[in-house]
């Protein structure tokens, strides 16, 4: 065959969802062919569509090179595809841990735990391949609600109503969960509502109205940004630029080097209590008591979309909690619900119902959704496709 018109029939491929393109390799031998070319799955791996996050992609190539190094391309598509319906129809097992004698108020995880904070002022850590819901380690080193948590390996942050932020080392394990803090921070005058953290520093908001740097290894606060005038909700950095929300309806936009004010972005109608900067960080999504989320553009400040409630089906109550990727927005409310959207479109994709009060604190990855509730609970929505069904036989 000519290798243009090779060309062609791969890039006709490339437009099909895999069951067309099986349908095609039945047509013919040089289209069973072309269906059966690693470069063809490996080009639609590639495709923004169908990419997942960094850590997600390494698991996958992993689980999908054999021995001699082969990639089974075709094979990690197909997971991909059944990855993808599963998130759009809402096919999940849910999973639930019950422990905390008070509502959830923040929750982290990664592959192997899951870490939640609480209004009874302590942290749970769960083993999140366990088939038990017994807790493995309880952290009480604060003397109020945890309001905020950031897991990163064994290292986890945490904020709380008794004003301090405390790193604690996971690797730790000891009966008095006092001896995993490794470092305090204090600094703030009222409640550490918010926190993000990078190897190098923690990023916390507060209801005394400021946000602080701190170096996470000394804890020495190294920078204080004064601007809102009510409570910072919520905190999201990257290498250039803080963005932070407030109960004044506003959200900042801050220079990470020289702590100035770059630009404040106006338009809920009341406290804004959750936000999350886009994969590429030129956008910023925002949730507000006023039951709205709100896409922003940074590059001029401007508000560039609104999902309300009735015109988008939106929550009904209070949203407390979101989280973006590439291609979905992930938010949740006062409403009990959890509600996908396309990062795109704003449309509407999915509405998971199973907490019994209002959901509090979520965080998705590549392939589960943590969420944490009023009613006591954390759930864990495991959207993984069956392996079985990818290796019959």
């Amino acid at each position: 065959m000519h290798i243009k018109t090779m060309i062609c029939y791969i890039l006709l491929f490339l437009f099909c969802l895999l069951v067309s393109l099986c349908h095609c390799s039945r047509v013919n031998r040089t289209w069973n062919n072309l269906a059966k070319s690693p470069s063809l799955w490996k080009n639609l791996c590639g495709q923004l569509d169908w990419q997942l996050s960094r850590i997600g992609e390494e698991k996958e190539q992993r689980r999908y090179t054999l021995d001699g190094g082969t990639v089974q391309w075709k094979k990690m598509f197909a997971s991909r595809f059944l990855l993808h319906q599963n998130w759009l129809k809402g096919k999940c097992n849910v999973r639930t841990l019950e422990g905390h004698t008070q509502g959830i108020s923040c929750v982290q995880f990664d592959d192997t735990r899951i870490a939640s904070g609480s209004y009874d002022k302590t942290i749970r850590v769960w083993d999140i391949k366990s088939n038990e819901s017994d807790v493995v380690l309880t952290l009480a080193g604060h003397s109020g609600t945890v309001r905020c948590l950031d897991l990163n390996g064994n290292r986890l942050v945490s904020g709380s109503v008794d004003r301090s932020i405390k790193v604690w080392d996971l690797s730790f394990k000891s009966y008095w969960s006092g001896a995993s803090c490794k470092v305090t921070m204090i600094g703030h005058m009222h409640t550490v509502r918010c926190l993000q953290v990078d190897d190098e520093k923690v990023v916390s908001g507060s209801y005394d109205k400021t946000l602080k740097v701190w170096d996470i290894k000394t804890g020495d606060c190294k920078l204080t940004l004064r601007g809102h005038n009510a409570a910072v909700l919520c905190v999201q950095f990257d290498d250039r630029k803080i963005v932070s929300g407030s109960y004044d309806k506003t959200i900042k936009v801050w220079s990470l080097a020289e702590g100035s004010c770059l630009m404040t972005l106006t338009g809920h109608h009341d406290a804004v209590t959750c936000l999350n900067l886009t994969f590429d960080s030129r956008k910023v999504i925002s949730g507000s008591l006023d039951h709205n989320l709100k896409f922003w553009d940074l590059l001029n400040g401007k508000c560039i979309g609104t999902l309300d409630w009735i015109r988008s089906e939106g929550h009904t109550g209070v949203i407390r909690c979101l989280q973006t990727d590439s291609w979905r927005i992930v938010s949740a409310g006062d409403d009990k619900t959890l509600k996908m959207w396309s990062l795109e479109s704003g449309q509407r994709l999915l509405t998971l119902r199973c907490h019994t009060d209002g959901v509090t604190c979520l965080q998705f990855n590549d392939y589960s959704i943590v969420s944490g509730s009023y009613d006591k609970t954390v759930k864990l929505w495991d959207f993984t496709p069956s392996h079985d069904f990818l290796n019959p036989g």
